[in-house]
């Protein structure tokens, strides 16, 4: 039987996670009308500290942080002039 040994990446996304379901759970209460839009917000600021981590570690390489961060250069071209 194979069992699988959690590795460095899946301990920190597990430590994340559950970080960040207290900090949800806080934002949710605070939300101040049904016409916050709390996720999308999050999903933003998440994309772009991702974006910004990315070009930091590949040295403003484009082609680099792409491929850190799964997607096509152009994609991160375009969400970094801020048309995505």
């Amino acid at each position: 039987m194979d069992q699988h040994k959690p590795s460095d990446q899946d301990k920190l996304v597990k430590s994340f996670e559950a970080r960040f379901e207290v900090f949800a759970e806080k934002l949710l209460i605070s939300q101040v009308s049904d016409r916050d839009s709390v996720l999308l917000g999050v999903q933003a600021m998440i994309e772009r500290v991702f974006i910004k981590s990315a070009m930091k570690l590949a040295k403003n390489n484009v082609s680099k942080a792409a491929k850190l961060l799964g997607m096509n250069r152009n994609t991160l071209n375009r969400k970094l002039k801020g048309s995505d």
